[in-house]
């Protein structure tokens, strides 16, 4: 499944209606009087409404679309369209939302990568957003990558009263110790092996749903770059040498453990990854089977795409070559 993240224009405002009534309707209904939501979404989504929000200068909407459906939104706020703090240099994830249909396809994880590149392009100091009490997964997952809790307020639907989770990450100072290391087979630690056979094993077996031999004597021949966030493995990938599974050098298993994504640490991995290659195997053409998906972030990294998409253990992949 291919997500396709873009910035909204100004024909798409129905289309941001559509969405941001079906996926609040949605999230909040069950817990609220229909009288109190049909005026809430009356009023909120009008489309003179959203019309104001799309062309005000300090707000941002960014569709979520697969097969050109959209099935998701992220609005950011900044200066004084914030809606609580009014921080001179800070962002406000005001809104992620994502159809229900597509809940744990990734969809909110691509929309708040989206969201924290346009905190780093923007250079704020925070990001800081609301969140309701009772969503226990949201909450946990803003936690995972940073986020604390600060504040709480109350959110008003109609005659009907929500607390939400006030919740801040510091870019200044909240700062992760990213380190990069690449040994041989032989180099590894028992305790270095250990935990990267148990991140494989959980993103690429249980994860992936995927049922494949992991361990396939390859490990011993190659070299394994790990990425330690604050001492802790947070991505992997092994570099494998000309001849095992290409004619050409080659970079495979990369991961990202699932407490770590939305931090950038995808692309650092990978120009890691294409470094080690080229001054330990002093290979210059790499080739690599990717999931498909995935084709546009290694089109990126300079990766072009060879034939035609083939299956690999069920998941989609295609051959891609760097030179």
């Amino acid at each position: 499944m291919e997500i396709s993240i873009t910035k909204i224009k100004e024909n798409e405002i129905a289309a941001l209606q559509e969405i941001g009534k079906k996926t609040f309707s949605e999230t909040f209904a069950e817990n609220n009087k229909e009288e109190s939501m049909a005026q809430y979404l009356e009023t909120s989504f009008a489309t003179e409404k959203l019309s104001a929000e799309v062309n005000d200068k300090n707000s941002e909407f960014y569709l979520a679309r697969v097969d050109h459906n959209v099935i998701g939104y992220v609005k950011l706020n900044t200066g004084s369209s914030q809606t609580e703090i009014k921080g001179h240099n800070a962002l406000e994830i005001e809104r992620i939302y994502v159809s229900k249909d597509f809940h744990g396809k990734k969809v909110g994880q691509a929309l708040y990568d989206k969201a924290m590149a346009i905190a780093t392009e923007k250079k704020v100091d925070y990001v800081w957003l609301g969140v309701w009490e009772n969503n226990v997964r949201a909450i946990g997952f803003y936690k995972k990558n940073g986020f604390k809790e600060f504040d709480k307020h109350i959110f008003r639907l109609g005659n009907e009263e929500q607390t939400d989770i006030m919740m801040k990450l510091d870019l200044k100072t909240d700062t992760l110790k990213i380190e990069f290391f690449v040994k041989s087979f032989e180099e590894l630690s028992t305790t270095e092996l250990y935990k990267i056979l148990k991140l494989r094993s959980e993103i690429f077996i249980i994860e992936q749903n995927c049922v494949y031999q992991d361990i396939d004597d390859k490990d011993l021949k190659c070299h394994h770059l790990m990425c330690l966030v604050d001492g802790n493995l947070a991505g992997y990938t092994r570099i494998v040498p000309p001849g095992l599974t290409y004619g050409d050098a080659s970079i495979g298993r990369v991961v990202i453990g699932s407490d770590y994504r939305g931090l950038g640490l995808g692309k650092q991995l990978m120009e890691n990854s294409v470094k080690d290659c080229k001054e330990i195997l002093k290979e210059s053409t790499i080739r690599i089977s990717a999931q498909l998906y995935l084709l546009k972030f290694y089109n990126s990294l300079g990766f072009k795409e060879v034939g035609e998409p083939y299956d690999e253990d069920g998941i989609p992949h295609i051959e891609m070559v760097l030179n």
